[in-house]
């Protein structure tokens, strides 16, 4: 095999990296035409989040698999790891995951949260390899949406609010996921979407404060399938708040003119998928999460949060 180099992945090869995340898990799936993995979904925007997290290999300077990583605070986010499929077997995916895990002990990460696939015993057995261990289903879920009349949003938008406003919203955030987990922190998740124009964050408000905020992509570039928006994390104090966020994020997609809403959840938060179904989502992929150490963290029955950890 030919002599393989790990070092950082660079902006000039975003282009190449989605092409190459497509081939690799279009592959996988066994799609007839591998790149249309995705259905138009981008993830290259999770370079910006993180350039000194983002890990490359290539041979002969060809760029042949990527990892990328997500400081969360007190936890961090892993994926995707891709390779070649004319590489694959050969090691690289350890030696890439060897370069991610180096930048969780940097940040002192208490839990490492991501997923893979569900019937994959092959990825499942890899992950073990470095102390990550399966725990709980990931239900991606699918709603259609159809109204004629045009809802009145309630939620504010972050791209809407004064530069005083988003600071105020940003640390409010903070302070939501912080009661969910100790140190989860999102704000750059709501930072990227601002920054990269992914789509947008609402937030919910009572008398108390903040009670609920949803990360929305939609559009190109964005990590949504085409003519869908797209939930990608999401918290809410309570099953209320929970119920209205989602209420506001299904009347932003028809004011948005999308088709479906869609949305992951943990199965281990219980009330939360219950009520994601209860609403008419429909499971449209299962995968599990994947937990470094084998602990709960925030996957709990009391937990509202949506986020399908891919």
């Amino acid at each position: 095999m030919n002599s393989i180099e790990i070092s950082l992945l660079q902006e000039s090869e975003l282009p190449e990296a989605e092409k190459l995340l497509r081939l690799s898990f279009g592959t996988f799936l066994g799609l007839n035409e591998p790149m249309d993995f995705g259905k138009g979904a981008e993830y290259m925007s999770r370079w910006y989040r993180e350039p000194l997290g983002a890990f490359a290999a290539r041979a002969d300077k060809k760029l042949i698999g990527y990892s990328l990583v997500a400081n969360w605070g007190s936890c961090g986010g892993f994926g995707p790891i891709v390779t070649h499929p004319d590489y694959w077997d050969r090691g690289i995916g350890s030696q890439l995951l060897d370069a991610s895990w180096s930048k969780f002990l940097e940040w002192e990460s208490q839990q490492i949260v991501f997923c893979t696939h569900a019937n994959s015993p092959k990825h499942i057995y890899f992950y073990g390899k470095f102390g990550a261990y399966p725990r709980f289903l990931i239900a991606l879920c699918t709603k259609a949406i159809s109204n004629t009349q045009l809802p009145t949003l309630q939620a504010q938008r972050y791209s809407q609010l004064s530069s005083e406003q988003q600071a105020v919203s940003l640390n409010a955030s903070y302070q939501l996921t912080d009661k969910i987990y100790e140190g989860l922190d999102w704000q750059s998740e709501i930072l990227l979407v601002e920054q990269r124009s992914l789509g947008d964050t609402l937030f919910i408000w009572d008398d108390t404060g903040l009670i609920g905020f949803a990360i929305c992509h939609y559009g190109t570039g964005s990590e949504a399938p085409r003519e869908n928006c797209y939930v990608k994390l999401a918290a809410a104090q309570s099953a209320e708040a929970f119920e209205q966020l989602l209420d506001e994020c299904e009347a932003l997609t028809i004011i948005l003119g999308m088709s479906s809403l869609v949305a992951g959840v943990d199965t281990a938060c219980v009330d939360a998928y219950r009520r994601m179904i209860a609403r008419k989502f429909r499971l449209s992929a299962l995968s599990v999460s994947m937990h470094k150490p084998n602990q709960t963290g925030y996957s709990r029955p009391d937990v509202y949060v949506i986020e399908d950890r891919r």
